[in-house]
């Protein structure tokens, strides 16, 4: 049978990677773009007379940076393959852009969507099986990934965090960010000490592929990954629960504890909570002050927002703090409202085209959309914030920027002592933020969301 012919992508990053695939695996007999916030490609090319499908796991965008970089990630797929952990096979990696081709295992995401109770049950009790041969691996099976191993239960505790720390205060470039200041003293203040034993850890735990028979086709998404604590993967499964329902969290952990004879007090998931929460706003914080023309501006600063959220709820929690939710913001406008009505009205009037320009266009309209939430409830968050701020510090400041500057000054020398302060502080202004998000774009149910509670057992 003759290979099917396909039009050449008009796109120059599409026409890379279809070009790429062309020259080094096998004629491409479809091609898709994702419409997503991430660059990504569904293929299938013809390979030994045969259908492959492959799944293009495509960059961030140039501002952004990891610290497990795309080689890395995928050196980890062939560790799994290596010693039988279901994951996509890796066949290459394009180098521009840098994307990592692999296989395109069958099934879906989102356990939650399985109407079968028993099937449910069996998809997610095998994922945390998987979860715990993955614990068992030697450190030593990941040595071609070059990933740095911890000792120490500082070291075991932070491997991930500090990493992401630093990649924060090159990226945030002297900018003063009190948020994340107070977040990286406060894990290094609480660094829990009996935690000795280091395993491979991806820290955006509940990822997997599962099919109509109730198996786990593959593991996916080692990006944010590293040798740490097992349970700050059992942490980050509360922050995949929020859009991939994984049911009852505590059985889950439950299971874990009886499958591995590990013991994983809910203070210890509260620590690793706030650690990975903490480093997503370490890698996308900076995003909002230097943005690449390929991300999508909106949908990181939810995830900014919501995940900071639930980083500051984490850490309330851990040391016993009932957060106190702030009046909402009142309506100031700033100028015509009617403009930005009208730019969201003339940007969803564009022309449609592929999925991935149909996600370009609304993107953008729900920018224009948090630009007129900005524009109407700006001057009523920013005069309750500066009133937060002279509250703590003593001190009115005239404009954000200034009151920022102080309160960074503040948290540097403040201890243990003003930690319950510092958090109401904080969870005032992401909800603040978290209001002026509402309706802005698919994401922005997230900054509005609490994460399932692991209970004592």
């Amino acid at each position: 049978m003759a290979t099917q012919t396909l039009p050449l992508p008009t796109d120059a990053m599409d026409r890379k990677v279809f070009d790429w695939l062309g020259a080094n695996i096998g004629p491409v007999t479809a091609f898709e773009r994702q419409p997503r916030w991430r660059p990504g490609w569904n293929v299938v090319v013809e390979r030994d007379g045969a259908p492959l499908p492959l799944y293009v796991r495509g960059p961030r965008g140039d501002t952004y940076v990891s610290p497990v970089d795309m080689f890395q990630e995928a050196e980890i797929h062939r560790v799994f393959e290596r010693h039988g952990i279901p994951a996509p096979r890796v066949h290459g990696m394009i180098p521009d852009p840098l994307c990592i081709v692999m296989d395109m295992l069958p099934g879906r995401i989102n356990s939650g969507a399985i109407a079968d109770k028993a099937v449910r049950a069996k998809v997610r009790d095998r994922f945390i099986a998987i979860m715990a041969d993955v614990h068992r691996l030697p450190v030593e099976a990941f040595a071609a990934a070059n990933l740095p191993v911890p000792r120490t239960p500082r070291e075991i505790a932070l491997n991930l965090y500090a990493p992401s720390e630093a990649i924060f205060r090159e990226r945030i470039a002297g900018r003063p960010w009190p948020l994340m200041e107070f977040a990286w003293a406060w894990l290094n203040r609480n660094i829990p000490q009996d935690r000795t034993r280091a395993t491979f850890v991806n820290y955006d735990g509940g990822q997997f592929l599962y099919d109509d028979q109730g198996e786990v086709t593959g593991l996916i998404d080692f990006e944010v990954s590293s040798l740490g604590d097992p349970a700050a993967e059992l942490s980050g499964m509360r922050l995949r629960d929020s859009s991939e329902p994984l049911g009852n969290l505590t059985a889950l952990v439950e299971r874990y504890e009886a499958l591995s004879g590990d013991r994983i007090p809910r203070k210890l998931i509260e620590f690793h909570t706030a650690g990975f929460c903490a480093v997503n706003g370490f890698l996308m914080w900076p995003l909002m002050f230097d943005s690449a023309p390929e991300q999508d501006y909106l949908a990181y600063l939810n995830y900014c927002v919501g995940t900071s959220r639930w980083m500051i709820r984490a850490i309330a929690d851990h040391i016993g703090v009932a957060l106190v939710d702030p009046p909402e913001p009142t309506e100031q406008q700033l100028g015509f409202a009617q403009g930005f009505r009208h730019l969201v009205r003339h940007i969803e009037a564009f022309p449609g085209g592929t999925a991935a320009e149909d996600y370009a266009r609304d993107a953008a309209a729900h920018h224009a959309f948090y630009m007129g939430r900005l524009n109407a409830y700006g001057l009523s968050v920013r005069e309750a914030d500066l009133a937060d701020v002279e509250r703590l510090t003593g001190i009115r400041h005239a404009d954000w920027d200034s009151a920022q500057a102080a309160l960074s000054a503040w948290v540097a020398t403040a201890g243990a002592e003003a930690d319950a302060l510092l958090v109401q502080h904080f969870h005032n202004w992401l909800q603040r933020q978290a209001f002026i998000l509402r309706g802005c774009g698919p994401a922005s149910f997230l900054p509005a969301l609490d994460l399932q509670p692991i209970l004592d057992r």
